[in-house]
Parts: C-alpha cells; structure tokens; sequence
C-alpha cells in the first residue's frame, strides 16, 4: 500500500510506495469508445441527443490516493506519515482517440471546462480534502503513456508544496498592499505588452517573468477570482475556451509535450494557511499554467532545483504571437 511521508526539510509530502502501471504496452486504449469496460464505473458523464458519451469521468484504476485509505497521522520515530488517502479521478475529454487540445472545438472544450468544475466542486464537499487539482500531461516527455485527451483530478487531505508557496506569497503580498498578487501582475504585463500572448476583454494569456519552461504560458482573468469551479457565466467560460484554444493552437507547433495544471484556491484555506485570518478569496486567484516540455526539461521535475530555460520569455511570447494557425 502506498503511504504519504513529511520530508522534515522541505515540509512536502511524498507518496511513497505508489507504483505507476504503464498501460502503453496494451494494444487496445481503455479510453476509446466501446471499451467503456476497461475502465470503473462512470462518475459523471456528458451525452449527446443520441445518448453516446462526450466527455466521462471515472475513478482512476490504479489511484495515487483513495478514498479508503486510512487518513490518521502516525508517527515512526521523529517522522510523520499517513495514508494516502483522497481521491483520483480520470476526465476522458474526447471520443476521438488522436485529438489534441488545440484540435477541439469551441463547445468540446467548454464541455471538459464544465466537467473540471463539476468534479472540483463535489470533492470539495468532503470536509476531509483540503485541496483538489486538474492537471493533464500530454507527450511522454510529459509523462503521459496514453495518448487518448484525458486528465486527472485530484482530492487530497494536505496542501501540496507549491501550492502553500503560491498561498504564502499571495498572502503575504495582500497583507503588504491589500491587493491581489496576481492582480497586479496582469495589470503590469498588460501595461508592458512584452510577454502577452493573447487576450480577451476579460482573460490574459502570457509567458511569465520568470519561467521555469521554454514556453511557459499562464492564463487567467483579468477580473479578480479566486475559484475556476465559480467560473459558471457561460459567455465567459466560452470566452475562455476561446483564449485556451488560440493559445494552445500556437504552442502546439512549437512543443508536442507539455502539462497543463489548473490552480484553484484549496478547502479551509483560511484556517489551514492564512493564519492572520484573512480568507482566501482576497489574495488568491485562479489560473491555468502550461507546461511544455522538451528532453532537457523533462528531467527536471523536482520543485526545489533551479531551473534553466534557454527562451526567455519575452522571446517565447513573441515566438508564439507570430505563428500563424
């Protein structure tokens, strides 16, 4: 049984003993219509007219972390440890087994939009999850072994590392100037126009000040928010969809892997991390990081190595304005 462990040093919780089972080695994809059976009991799906799926979500089959596991602290030695418990949940976001993100459409897209938000806001009605998270890797250098769209979500019991680093210093700048971070770096790269890649009346889309990847793209509303689940305005989630498409119709020619995550303020963050009481929804706002990855950036994965990107991201910003789709 996999278990989650607190490295004393960097405060971060390991899951330890989890073993990823490659299912790129089978002829047949789980994810394909007509093998519905290969995959758990449907969650949630979306239908057409005609009653065939769009998009399903299902738990996962081989789970980092599970709803039974036991989620009392314990201690061995000077160390602490836990089960890993919470949930994992696979979106398939299409029926077509080759469709990249930049090939859906408008609808398809607002569709899997839906489904995130769904799927966030009924695991943060288990008082026991602190944080829940989208993410989807495309490409093995990614880490992805399944070609079909999909992403995962994930409910669990503590704040991951970077996430309570983005909570700290959201806070922290709030506290200073009793404004949002992030608000006021979209005011600055709006105003700058050297990173911006694409933007709408009420989203931006831009390569940030210090990125970790070649490429690196950040989207967010221009307007301050602090849940993507309250993003429910069907002429801005079809707003959205529209920036999420230009730009990953641009950054698909230039990387064929990259990780996309959605960053979505955490469960009880105000008792959990604000410490000086002040909610979340001050200080936190919701974005979506892309993550392309190439063979030399694919082998940094750890949060605490420094990393080294040879495209600034001026240069990417304007590398990715230019390409025509």
């Amino acid at each position: 049984m996999a278990e989650l462990r607190k490295d004393p040093v960097s405060g971060s919780w390991v899951v330890v003993g989890f073993t990823r089972v490659k299912v790129s080695d089978l002829d047949i994809c789980p994810f394909c219509p007509g093998n519905e059976h290969m995959t758990g009991t449907p969650i949630r799906e979306f239908k057409d007219p005609g009653g065939s799926w769009l998009v399903r979500c299902f738990p996962a089959a081989n789970p980092a972390f599970m709803i039974e596991a036991a989620g009392d602290k314990r201690a061995e030695g000077m160390y602490d440890k836990m089960g890993n418990v919470g949930a994992h949940e696979i979106v398939v976001e299409n029926r077509t087994h080759t469709k990249t993100v930049s090939e859906f459409d408008e609808n398809e897209l607002v569709l899997v939009l839906d489904m995130y938000g769904e799927r966030i806001l009924d695991l943060k009605k288990d008082s026991r999850f602190k944080h829940v998270q989208v993410f989807r890797n495309h490409g093995e250098l990614a880490g992805s072994f399944i070609y079909h769209p999909h992403a995962h979500v994930l409910a669990t019991v503590i704040i991951p590392h970077g996430t309570h680093l983005e909570l700290t210093n959201s806070k922290d700048h709030f506290l200073q100037k009793e404004r949002c971070l992030l608000c006021d770096i979209v005011a600055q790269e709006i105003r700058q126009n050297k990173r911006v890649v694409a933007s709408t009346e009420n989203f931006v889309a831009f390569c940030p000040f210090a990125s970790r990847f070649p490429f690196e793209v950040w989207l967010l509303p221009r307007f301050h928010s602090h849940t993507f689940e309250s993003l429910i305005d069907r002429a801005l989630k079809h707003e959205f969809a529209r920036l999420f498409l230009e730009v990953m119709r641009r950054l698909e020619r230039v990387r064929s892997s990259y990780t996309i995550v959605v960053h979505t303020a955490p469960n009880e963050v105000k008792e959990v991390v604000a410490g000086e009481g002040v909610p979340a929804d001050n200080y936190f706002h919701w974005h979506a990081e892309i993550m392309p990855r190439d063979f030399r950036s694919s082998k940094y994965k750890r949060e605490d190595e420094f990393h080294t990107v040879s495209v600034t991201p001026e240069d990417a910003a304007t590398i990715l304005k230019s390409e025509k789709f």
